[in-house]
């Protein structure tokens, strides 16, 4: 009873592991709530993440690994010098071993440590006997570019460990050599065994505990936990606003990437013309958006915001739009929509249609920029729209209730302990 009552009482150590410490994405953002919510709660909260110049006060920071640069601008040959840290990075695995013996943990969070830091840090903490949970932001463990994507559309030809397929196909950043670079390091870590030190897995969604089962994993060992939010309290945007107080116009939201649905978005800026669509995001196609932009008056990018000054102006949208390709594990973007009252039409992909309930939205076909701009112009037309998205918004506040999150997180820790220290393992 002693150790089932360990993860509820105040005082626990939990060491949150990912690749980057500094607002980046919705894993990091995932990352700061729970530290939030754990240290409210009364818990002791320390993190473990590369170096870097952007990142957020940490306890341990002294002790992050060393940096590392496999990023989408970094050029080739630096990739390939650093292909053995890659597959296995002995200096991530120092790091860790000298921060546990400063600051010894009572269960690990991994989060993404992607090829930053490697799944050496796994055989550490199992060396260090520390349980170790893992949330699936991405579906790495099986799939070499982590998206199971590839070239405009959803991909699973790694099924079953035949990570060939991602050379064959160039999946990594749309590179044979970065493919194949991954291909390896995937084939290591599949011998290697590393993923089986995880005590228990969280999904953040059906969609990914029913997926990550077809790829073989256990479903038992897995628990949906619904990322943690609380309903926004938006404030006026600052700045010139890129659409009148009053006027109806659509809104995307996110990362400026293929798999988010990016290139549609000239093609439904011209469907509801002249609505504006108003882009809020940076990424790797800002560039090629903005030159698009050009010839489309009401296609209005207005970059990275911050939180809330995109918060306020989620809640003034007519339109949530969001045309993902890939699956979605979870998808901020819809959730926040909901929460704020503003109605969705997104892509039947993934874990949307989880969040979407009670016509709350319209979801549509994948890739279709017709049927998404058809969408958006009867949404706006139509007087109940917004009635239906607050109808919505308490299920999703149900889904991600914080405190709900917090007690599910904690009872998967203390379920991660138990099996950890069971001596059949």
């Amino acid at each position: 009873m002693q150790q089932r009552a360990l993860c509820y009482r105040p005082g626990v150590r939990v060491l949150l592991i990912n690749a980057f410490h500094y607002p980046r994405g919705g894993v990091e953002r995932a990352i700061f709530d729970e530290t939030a919510a754990l240290g409210a709660a009364g818990h002791e909260v320390a993190h473990f993440a590369i170096r870097d110049p952007r990142n957020l006060p940490s306890p341990t920071s002294p002790w992050f690994a060393p940096p590392a640069d496999y990023g989408e601008g970094a050029p080739l040959a630096r990739q390939i010098g650093q292909l053995p840290r890659a597959i296995w990075s002995f200096p991530a695995a120092r790091a860790l071993q000298r921060l546990l013996r400063a600051w010894p943990a009572d269960v690990a969070h991994v989060h993404a440590p992607s090829r930053y830091l490697t799944p050496s840090v796994l055989r550490v903490l199992e060396r260090a006997r520390i349980s170790t949970v893992m949330t699936l932001h991405d579906f790495k463990p099986w799939c070499t570019n982590r998206l199971m994507f590839a070239h405009g559309a959803p991909c699973e030809r790694c099924k079953g460990g035949r990570h060939i397929q991602a050379f064959l196909t160039a999946c990594v950043q749309d590179s044979r050599a970065k493919s194949a670079v991954g291909a390896l390091e995937a084939y290591v870590h599949d011998a290697l065994g590393v993923y089986a030190t995880i005590d228990h897995w969280i999904a953040p969604s059906r969609f990914v505990r029913d997926k990550v089962a077809e790829h073989g994993l256990d479903p038992a060992r897995v628990t949906v936990i619904p990322h943690a939010l609380a309903r926004p309290d938006p404030v006026p945007t600052s700045g010139p606003a890129p659409v009148p107080p009053g006027e109806p116009f659509v809104l995307y939201a996110g990362r400026l990437s293929i798999e988010k649905g990016v290139r549609l978005l000239p093609a439904v800026a011209m469907r509801v013309m002249p609505v504006p669509l108003v882009v809020a995001g940076t990424g790797p196609l800002a560039e090629w958006l903005s030159e698009q932009s050009a010839s489309l008056p009401n296609l209005r990018l207005v970059g990275q915001l911050g939180r809330a000054e995109l918060e306020g102006l989620v809640a003034r949208a007519s339109v949530a739009l969001v045309p993902s390709l890939s699956y979605e594990t979870f998808c901020y973007a819809v959730a926040e929509a909901l929460l704020a009252g503003t109605p969705v039409v997104a892509s039947r992909i993934g874990a949307i249609p989880e969040l979407v309930a009670d016509e709350a939205g319209v979801l549509v076909p994948p890739g279709d920029a017709h049927a998404l701009a058809e969408a958006c112009s009867h949404t706006i037309a139509a007087p109940d729209a917004r009635a239906r998205a607050r109808g919505g918004r308490m299920h999703v506040e149900a889904l991600t209730d914080p405190a709900r999150h917090l007690h599910a997180l904690l009872e998967v820790f203390e379920r991660a302990r138990a099996r950890h220290h069971t001596p059949a393992r």
